[in-house]
């Protein structure tokens, strides 16, 4: 016959289950409240980032800077010559590279089109460099024979033709593309290609994928409103940027600022459950001010 469990006993373990889901929600309650409030400090300073960035294109095409965000998304919007749109995108590293991997993983069209251009400037730079290095081109024509091109590397090498000349016809008879990607992580030949690929920027790339496809075009333009669009203000107080435009007869110039201030700090303080159980601590994120960044001196 089955023990019943005596009244005591059971209150005692309901009491521990409850103290062991109150020790739990101490842990992870604190946490998430700090790793939200260093997210939004992360954020806050990208946004004024590329505010500073978005306004050194308005002082390219004025001659001088804005104090109103309104205007300065206005004016990426309403340029019909798109000229702007690609100043920002070549400016804004980070959103470059995130449109880059978008177009190219959703989009095999525009993969092929990175990867023609990758292979394009390495070989470039590959026909330049056997100029010097005979042997350099030896090598690669002795990979190259184990791929789809192995006939005509043989054939030309039956001739007794220099490997110097002979890879330089093989580039002008062949796209780039299809000497580059058989041999390129070849284990011989990958540490080469890495050391002479010439530094290509994510924003030319971009630029690039921008110029020859207008569905691509669209992408990006929508992705860069949005972009100015949602960085109009603190993610932690939900209020605009602080700018102000200092124009003296000598150089102009823009500031920056989060507009967390003191008010905001201490009406934090007044939400028991976050600021004395979740320790949340806010503060003010710092600032750019003339071109100088605050919170990089930290």
């Amino acid at each position: 016959m089955a023990k019943v469990k005596a009244k005591g006993s059971i209150i005692l373990e309901l009491l521990i289950v409850v103290l062991v889901i109150a020790l739990i929600a101490t842990i992870l309650y604190p946490k998430r409240i700090w790793e939200e409030e260093e997210k939004n400090t992360e954020n806050c300073r990208s946004h004024m980032d590329r505010i500073f960035k978005a306004e050194m294109i308005f002082l390219k095409y004025h001659n001088n800077y804005t104090d109103t965000l309104d205007q300065l998304i206005s004016f990426f919007k309403e340029d019909t010559t798109k000229k702007v749109i690609r100043d920002y995108y070549m400016a804004d590293t980070a959103l470059a590279e995130t449109m880059t991997d978008f177009l190219t993983q959703s989009d095999s069209a525009a993969d092929l089109v990175v990867r023609n251009l990758f292979a394009d400037t390495l070989m470039a730079a590959l026909i330049e460099a056997i100029n010097y290095d005979s042997n350099l081109a030896h090598v690669i024509l002795n990979r190259l024979e184990d791929t789809v091109v192995k006939d005509s590397v043989i054939a030309k090498r039956a001739t007794g033709t220099d490997d110097v000349e002979i890879l330089k016809e093989l580039d002008k008879n062949f796209a780039a593309i299809d000497l580059y990607e058989p041999i390129k992580d070849d284990d011989s030949l990958s540490l080469v290609f890495d050391r002479m690929m010439p530094e290509v920027s994510t924003g030319s790339l971009l630029d690039t994928l921008y110029t020859i496809n207008t569905g691509w075009a669209q992408k990006i333009d929508s992705a860069v409103f949005y972009t100015l669009d949602d960085l109009k203000t603190c993610p932690t107080v939900n209020r605009e940027y602080i700018l102000t435009v200092i124009d003296t007869s000598v150089i102009k110039y823009i500031n920056i600022e989060c507009p967390v201030d003191t008010p905001d700090i201490k009406a934090s303080k007044k939400n028991f459950v976050e600021y004395r159980l979740g320790h949340r601590r806010i503060e003010n994120h710092g600032k750019i001010e003339t071109g100088d960044k605050s919170w990089t001196r930290e």
